[in-house]
């Protein structure tokens, strides 16, 4: 009698092992839509911020949301506003079915930002010099990470996204506040990139 309520506890086990198996691979392969959303809008969008906002700086409404000066608080809006647009997007698309997924998104977008501006001084103080074509390098290097790091943390999301509205919100502040009152720090000085 043992015997058999062990095995019959055992194939419930290995029942249970294989039915969240099964779930994480139907939620990678019904995520990879989203990915793909988010390297294509992140990497296209984040270049036409980039190569249009002079355009872009003198229409007041948005002028928060585009580069307005070569520093590199002001490159990190190609980065974040994407994803930023892309996690809002798709936490009111699938909200029901990933409910922490903001949470997630600002877990990554964090990481992403800060790699890139590891990215950037280190590769400045390598070259010794501003180059455009390194930081727009550094820039589809950051996306690609922040796609594989999401897509790494799909089937861990978080139970809520409050903490990732709150994020998003406390980062779009700031990048409007100091895209019109920049510190005197290096952060938010005006660098030259050469085009070469």
């Amino acid at each position: 009698m043992k015997i058999l309520l062990y095995h019959k506890n055992l194939c419930h086990a290995e029942q249970n092992i294989l039915d969240r198996a099964a779930k994480k691979q139907h939620l990678l392969k019904k995520t990879i839509f989203w990915d793909i959303f988010l390297f294509l809008l992140t990497s296209i969008g984040g270049t036409l911020l980039f190569l249009f906002s002079p355009v872009l700086m003198r229409i007041p409404a948005i002028c928060a949301f585009v580069p307005v000066r070569n520093s590199v608080w002001e490159v990190l809006k190609i980065l974040f506003i994407p994803a930023c647009f892309t996690g809002i997007f798709r936490y009111l698309w699938t909200g029901d079915l990933q409910k922490g997924i903001l949470t997630t998104y600002a877990e990554s977008t964090a990481l992403t930002l800060g790699l890139f501006m590891t990215l950037h001084y280190l590769c400045m103080g390598i070259l010794g010099k501003e180059y455009f074509k390194a930081d727009m390098l550094i820039f589809y290097l950051c996306v690609i990470f922040l796609t594989v790091y999401l897509r790494s943390r799909a089937d861990r999301q978080k139970k809520s996204s409050l903490s990732g509205f709150l994020f998003f919100v406390l980062m779009t502040g700031c990048f409007i506040y100091f895209t019109f009152n920049p510190p005197a720090i290096g952060l938010f000085q005006e660098i030259n990139l050469l085009p070469q």
